[in-house]
C-alpha cells in the first residue's frame, strides 16, 4: 500500500513537474513579443514628440489644418475689448428747456463718432460729434420741436444697437409775425404763431403789455390800446403751456414795428350821386379819401367793391346788387389797419339802365371784362331793342351791359343755398374794432334808463290813475246796453292745437325778423328763414324753461307759460322801424309768451321770477356774442346757416331782455321794480349796455360827428312829456280839487 502510495505520488509529480514548464514556455513567448511591442510603440511616440516633421510625414495630413484657425479668433478677442454704450448727460431726463435750441451733450467711447437724431423723424441724423479725449461729445444749438415729451436719441456711427435716449419738455418761444396784416404797420394790433392753446404775452420795449391766447392752430393776436404812441417800437413774446406751467419760454427775438393808432376820416363819394338810375352791372364808384387806405363801398348790406386810393382818389366797378333803392356809402381803412367812419350816404337806384340824350357820349364807365376788345362805340347798335328790359326808342344804352354780342339783358344778381345774407355777418364779435367803446355803450344804458325807462313808468302810472286802473286798451263797447254781450262779443271757442298755435306763431314771427333788412328772391332766404325760427326757438325755450325750473326745483311752485298774441305785434314793430329806420343790426323782440306764477304767490316771487327770466335772456345774448368769433367766416350753407342762428339769437335775446324790462304793463321790469328798484335798474343797465354793443355798427345813437342823434332827441322830448304829464297830476290836480 505504501509502495502504491508513494510511487503513486512520484509519477504525479513527474507529470506535473514537465507541465509546468511546458506551459511557461508556451506563455513567455507571447509575452515578449508583447513587451517588444510595448517598447516599440512607446519609442515611437517618444521619437514623435521629438521630431513632428520626420515621425508623421503624411500619415495626418488633415489635423494640421484644423488647429491653425482655431487659436486665430482667440488671440483677437484678447486684444480688442468691447465698445462703450453712449449716454446723454445733458439736458438732464424730464428737464424743461424753455427756447427752441439747446446743447446736448454726454459721454461714449473715445474716437467714436456719435449722431444725434431728429425727434420728429427718429432717423434723420441733426448732428455729428466725435467723442474727444475726455470721453465727452456735444451737439450745439440743435433746433428742437415744442412738446412735453421730446425724444432726444443718440446711436453709435455703424453700431447702431449701441444707442441711448431720454425725453425732455420744450417749449419754444413764441414768433411775432406783424401787425394785423401780417406787415410791420399795425394799429395795436400785433399777430404771431405759438404752441396750440398757450397763454402768450407780448411786451412793448417800453414795459406795457397785452395778453392773449392762441388757438388750436398756435395763431394769436392782442391789442394794445390807450397810452401808445405812434412810431416804431420794439415787440417781443413769451408763452406759457399747461405742461412748462410754471414755467414760461424765453422771449422772442425782438421785432420792429410802427404804430399807427391814429384813425383815418370818412372818405368821399362823387360818384354815383343821390338820384342817380344805374344799372345792376357795371357801375363805377369813385371819390376820394387818404392815400394808400383801401377803401370798401356798400350798397345797403351789398359789399360792392373795393379800390386804393392812389393821390387822394379812388375807383371801383362792380355789380351783385338786388334790384331797387339802395343807400350807398363808403368806408375807408388805413394800412395800419385803423378803419375810418363811413361817408355821407347817398341813395340810388338800381335796377335800370342809364340814360343819357339822343347823340351825346354816354358815361365814361368801364365796361365788364366781356366787352373789353369791342370799342364803347360799336355798344350801341347791337339789336337789344327787341329784348325786355332795354331803355325805350332814342335812348341809348350805357356802356355796362351784358356783352355787345350777346344781345341779353344784364344777368341776374347770382345767388343760391351758400351765399350769405345780411343777418350772417349782422353782429361783430366784441373784440373787433367798432365806433362804439364800452363806455359810450355804458353811456347810452344809463341814458335809456334815465330818458326812457323811468318816464315811461311814470307815465304808465300817470295813464293808470287817470283811468282808474283800467287798460287803455279796454275798448268802449259800441253794440249798444240792449244788446247781449254773448251774441257779438264772445268767439265761438274752437279747440286748437297747442304745438300748431306755436309753430304759426314762431313762423309768423320769424318772417316779420327776417323783413328787418333787405330780402331778395334767392334761395338763401329760405335758409334764413329757417335760422330765425330756430334762433327764436332757442330763445323763447330760454325765456320760459329757465324761470319754469326756478320755480319747481327751486321754490317748489307750480308756474305755467302763457302765448300772448300781442307779442307779435311787439315783434312786427321792431322789424318795421328797424328796415324803416335802416337799423344795421336790427333791433328785434323774438319772446312769443310769459311765464305766470300760480295765484296767491306773493308779489316779491313773482318779481325774483322776473329777474331769472330777464337775467336768463340777457346771459344767452352774452354767450351768444362771446361765440361769434369762434366761429368760422360763412363760406358755405352749413357755416352761413349756424352764423345766421347764432346772430339772430344774440339779436332776439337781447332785443327781448331789454324791452321786457320797461317797466310798463305787467312786463318782468315791472315785476322787479315792484320787488327791488336797485336790481331792476342794475339788470336794465347791463341788458342795455350790451344792446347798445351790438348795434353800435348802426351808428345812430352816437354820431361820429359829434351831433345830436334823433334818437336821443325824441327821447328827450317823451321824458319831458312823461315827467310832466306825471307832476301835473300828481301836484296840479290834487291842488285844484
Amino acid at each position: 500500500m505504501r509502495r502504491r502510495t508513494v510511487a503513486g505520488s512520484g509519477s504525479e509529480s513527474g507529470r506535473s513537474g514537465r507541465g509546468f514548464t511546458s506551459g511557461f514556455r508556451a506563455l513567455a513567448a507571447p509575452l515578449i513579443v508583447a513587451l517588444v511591442g510595448a517598447l516599440t510603440v512607446g519609442l515611437l511616440t517618444l521619437g514623435s514628440s521629438v521630431a513632428p516633421a520626420v515621425a508623421v510625414p503624411t500619415p495626418t495630413p488633415s489635423p494640421t489644418p484644423s488647429p491653425t484657425p482655431s487659436p486665430t479668433p482667440k488671440s483677437t478677442e484678447s486684444t480688442s475689448p468691447p465698445m462703450l454704450t453712449p449716454a446723454i448727460t445733458s439736458p438732464a431726463p424730464g428737464s424743461f428747456v424753455g427756447s427752441g435750441t439747446t446743447t446736448v451733450s454726454g459721454t461714449g467711447e473715445i474716437g467714436r463718432e456719435i449722431q444725434l437724431l431728429s425727434p420728429v423723424t427718429g432717423q434723420d441724423p441733426l448732428c455729428f460729434a466725435v467723442v474727444d479725449a475726455a470721453a465727452e461729445w456735444s451737439c450745439t444749438a440743435v433746433a428742437l420741436p415744442s412738446g412735453p415729451e421730446v425724444r432726444l436719441r443718440v446711436v453709435v456711427t455703424g453700431a447702431a444697437q449701441l444707442a441711448a435716449e431720454q425725453t425732455i419738455a420744450v417749449l419754444a418761444a413764441p414768433v411775432v409775425t406783424g401787425g394785423p396784416t401780417g406787415l410791420a404797420l399795425t394799429n395795436g394790433t400785433v399777430r404771431g404763431s405759438g404752441y396750440p392753446k398757450a397763454s402768450v404775452v407780448v411786451t412793448l420795449a417800453g414795459g406795457k403789455r397785452c395778453t392773449a391766447t392762441a388757438d388750436a392752430s398756435g395763431a394769436w393776436s392782442c391789442t394794445f390800446s390807450g397810452n401808445v404812441a405812434n412810431g416804431s417800437v420794439a415787440v417781443s413774446a413769451s408763452q406759457q403751456t399747461s405742461y412748462s406751467n410754471p414755467s414760461w419760454s424765453n422771449a422772442s427775438a425782438p421785432v420792429n414795428l410802427d404804430f399807427d393808432l391814429d384813425r383815418p376820416g370818412a372818405p368821399t363819394v362823387s360818384a354815383p350821386v343821390g338820384g342817380d338810375q344805374v344799372p345792376l352791372t357795371g357801375t363805377t364808384y369813385s371819390g376820394s379819401g387818404e392815400d394808400d387806405a383801401t377803401v370798401t363801398v356798400f350798397a345797403d348790406a351789398y359789399s360792392v367793391c373795393s379800390a386804393i386810393v392812389v393821390s387822394g382818389s379812388w375807383s371801383c366797378a362792380a355789380g351783385g346788387v338786388a334790384a331797387g333803392s339802395h343807400r350807398v356809402i363808403a368806408v375807408q381803412r388805413d394800412p395800419a389797419g385803423n378803419l375810418g367812419p363811413g361817408s355821407s350816404g347817398v341813395e340810388v337806384l338800381f335796377g335800370a339802365a342809364a340814360t343819357v340824350p339822343p347823340g351825346s357820349a354816354g358815361p365814361a364807365t368801364p365796361a365788364p371784362t366781356a366787352e373789353a376788345t369791342a370799342p364803347p362805340s360799336e355798344s350801341a347798335p347791337t339789336p337789344q331793342s327787341t329784348e325786355p328790359g332795354t331803355p325805350a326808342p332814342g335812348q341809348e344804352s350805357p356802356a355796362p351791359q351784358a356783352g355787345p354780342t350777346s344781345g341779353a339783358a344784364p344777368a341776374p344778381v347770382p345767388g343760391g343755398w351758400n351765399d350769405p345774407t345780411l343777418f350772417a355777418t349782422a353782429v361783430p364779435a366784441p373784440w373787433s374794432t367798432s365806433q362804439l367803446s364800452w363806455a359810450q355803450a355804458a353811456l347810452l344804458a344809463f341814458g335809456a334808463l334815465l330818458l326812457l325807462c323811468v318816464p315811461a313808468r311814470l307815465l304808465a302810472g300817470t295813464v293808470s290813475r287817470a283811468r282808474n286802473g283800467r287798460p287803455v286798451w279796454q275798448a268802449v263797447s259800441i253794440a249798444g246796453r240792449n244788446r247781449s254781450r254773448v251774441e257779438f262779443e264772445t268767439a265761438p271757442d274752437v279747440p286748437l292745437n297747442r304745438w300748431l298755435v306755436a309753430g304759426a306763431a314762431v313762423t309768423a314771427a320769424a318772417t316779420l325778423v327776417m323783413l328787418s333788412g333787405p330780402v331778395t328772391s334767392q334761395p338763401a332766404y329760405l335758409r334764413l328763414l329757417l335760422a330765425v325760427m330756430a334762433a327764436l326757438i332757442v330763445v323763447n325755450a330760454v325765456g320760459t324753461l329757465v324761470p319754469l325750473w326756478w320755480s319747481s326745483r327751486v321754490w317748489r311752485e307750480r308756474a305755467s307759460v302763457a302765448f300772448l298774441p300781442r307779442y307779435l305785434l311787439l315783434v312786427a314793430v321792431t322789424a318795421l322801424a328797424s328796415r324803416a329806420f335802416e337799423i344795421h343790426p336790427a333791433l328785434v323782440f323774438g319772446l312769443l309768451g310769459s311765464v305766470a306764477t300760480a295765484p296767491g304767490l306773493p308779489g316779491r316771487r313773482r318779481g325774483q321770477l322776473a329777474a331769472v327770466r330777464a337775467g336768463s335772456l340777457t346771459a344767452l345774448a352774452a354767450i351768444g356774442w362771446l361765440s361769434l368769433g369762434l366761429l368760422p367766416q360763412a363760406h358755405g350753407f352749413l357755416s352761413a346757416f349756424t352764423a345766421e342762428i347764432a346772430n339772430s339769437v344774440v339779436l332776439a335775446a337781447i332785443g327781448s331782455a331789454a324791452f321786457v324790462l320797461i317797466p310798463i304793463g305787467r312786463t318782468s321790469g315791472r315785476s322787479i321794480l315792484a320787488w327791488s328798484p336797485p336790481i331792476w335798474a342794475a339788470l336794465t343797465v347791463l341788458a342795455f349796455t350790451i344792446m347798445f354793443g351790438v348795434l353800435s355798427p348802426a351808428g345812430l345813437f352816437w354820431p361820429g360827428d359829434g351831433s345830436v342823434s334823433l334818437w336821443w332827441a325824441g327821447a328827450g322830448v317823451f321824458a319831458a312829456l312823461s315827467v310832466g304829464a306825471w307832476a301835473w297830476q300828481r301836484f296840479v290836480v290834487p291842488a285844484r280839487h
